[in-house]
């Protein structure tokens, strides 16, 4: 009879041993998961933007860059590196083109207190525009000098232009604020000016795949 009261005791003693041992895991667990969402609260901002899978800063050639609004692909052919007085900015080649028709833009990504920055560029054939006014016309849209200057270049991939050297452009930009810009780059002093005609676009409008 004793050692019968002895194994029951044994038994509820092990019962009891285990209900203990979940209680203490699930209490466990709890604070290890409080702890997690009180280190997140404090290092991660709720209302802050995802982590960017499409981020033009990382762009380089051989990329494929897909845009809103257009169908088909581009591929990123070439990039400009530039560098003026510390500043930095990068301007990529991309072409889109098929054996239906060339399709070519450039895309410049800026970065500066204003925040990212991003301009579709489409050049301007045979235009007579020079940048020697303060202020000019372009397809109906009055524009405003904005900066002049003289940058370093690095080229990578095929953009046209030397691996290395110092170009000159002039922005503009329009004179009642809308997203239209107008640019003007030469490469070798006192040679032609190229026109391009641009608008600002929408981080949203991009999908990247880095290649």
């Amino acid at each position: 009879m004793d050692s019968l009261v002895g194994l029951v005791l044994v038994l509820v003693l092990l019962v009891l041993l285990a209900v203990v041992g979940v209680v203490l895991v699930s209490v466990l667990r709890r604070r290890k998961r409080d702890q997690g969402l009180a280190e997140r609260a404090r290092t991660v901002d709720p209302m802050g933007p995802g982590p960017l899978t499409s981020d033009p800063r990382t762009l380089k050639p051989g990329d494929v860059v897909t845009l809103s609004g257009e169908t088909g692909d581009f591929v990123v052919r070439g990039t400009l590196a530039l560098t003026e007085d510390g500043y930095r900015w990068k301007e990529h080649l991309l072409d889109g083109s098929t054996a239906a028709g060339e399709r070519r833009h450039w895309l410049s990504v800026e970065e500066d207190e204003g925040g990212l920055e991003l301009v579709l560029w489409d050049r301007v054939a045979g235009s007579d525009l020079t940048p020697d006014s303060k202020e000019v016309a372009h397809a109906g849209t009055a524009f405003e000098r904005d900066e002049r200057g003289r940058a370093r270049y690095a080229s990578t991939g095929t953009t046209g232009a030397a691996e290395s050297g110092e170009m000159e452009y002039v922005d503009y930009l329009p004179a009642d604020g809308g997203p239209a810009r107008l640019g003007f780059e030469r490469f070798s002093a006192g040679g032609s000016w190229e026109v391009s005609s641009g608008r600002v676009i929408s981080l949203e409008s991009l999908t990247i795949l880095h290649s």
